[in-house]
C-alpha cells in the first residue's frame, strides 16, 4: 500500500478559499519532478490554527498508519519565482538528510510599518537572519530554531493540534513544541503578495 513517502503532498491554508495559481501549478510541477503522486491540501477553517490542524487531520486521514509525514506548507499569498526543479531538489536533499527547510519571507508590522525576515535562529530571541546571512548562507546550512510555516517542507507529527495566546502565533507554538525538528534554510524566490509585495 502506498505511503506517504510515494506522495508529494502542499497544504495551504486560506481564509477566503484562494491561491496563487502559479505556486500551486508550479508545486505540481515539483510532484512530476519528483516522480510522485500530487496531494492538494487545501483548509479554511475559524482561524489558522484551526486550518492547519485540518490539514494535518486530513493528511493523518489519508495515511492512517502513519505518525509523521512531509507537506509542503505554502500560505495563500505566496508567489513562488523559484524553478520547480531547485525545489524538488531541495525536498530530495531535505529527505536525504532526514531534515526539514524553510524558504525565507517577509512579514510587515501594521504598526510600525517596519518589514523583516521570518527565519530565526532561536526561539528565545527577536533577532532574525539577516538579508545578508541568508543571502551569503549555503542551502542547508542555516539552522533555524523558527520561521514562519508559509514556506516549508516540513516533517510533521500528523496528531499535533495549533494554537496561539495572546500575540504569539501557531507558528510560534508549534517550533516551541516541537524543537526536535531539525530546521534548514534554502534559498526559495519568492513574493509575498500584500497591499504591497514584501
Amino acid at each position: 500500500m502506498p505511503g506517504s513517502s510515494d506522495f508529494f503532498i502542499l497544504s495551504i491554508v486560506t481564509h477566503d478559499s484562494r491561491a496563487i495559481a502559479k505556486s500551486v501549478v508550479d508545486l505540481k510541477i515539483v510532484s512530476e519532478v519528483l516522480g510522485r503522486h500530487f496531494v492538494l491540501n487545501v483548509q479554511s477553517g475559524t482561524g489558522i490554527t484551526n486550518a492547519r490542524t485540518k490539514c494535518l487531520k486530513a493528511i493523518k486521514d489519508q495515511f492512517p498508519d502513519e505518525d509523521m509525514a512531509y507537506t509542503f506548507w505554502l500560505d495563500s499569498d505566496i508567489i513562488l519565482n523559484e524553478s520547480p526543479q531547485n525545489i524538488a531538489g531541495y525536498v530530495k536533499e531535505a529527505e536525504r538528510l532526514g531534515v526539514s527547510f524553510t524558504g525565507n519571507y517577509r512579514v510587515i508590522d501594521n504598526v510600525t510599518n517596519r518589514k523583516w525576515n521570518v527565519v530565526a535562529p532561536s526561539l528565545s530571541s527577536s533577532a532574525h537572519y539577516t538579508d545578508e546571512q541568508l543571502s551569503a548562507a549555503r542551502p542547508f546550512e542555516l539552522r533555524c530554531a523558527f520561521s514562519g510555516l508559509g514556506l516549508c517542507y516540513m516533517k510533521m507529527p500528523l496528531d499535533y493540534k495549533f494554537r496561539q495566546e495572546g500575540h504569539e502565533l501557531e507558528d510560534y507554538f508549534f517550533f516551541r513544541d516541537n524543537q526536535n525538528i531539525d530546521l534548514r534554510y534554502v534559498p526559495i524566490s519568492n513574493y509575498h503578495m500584500k497591499p504591497v509585495l514584501l
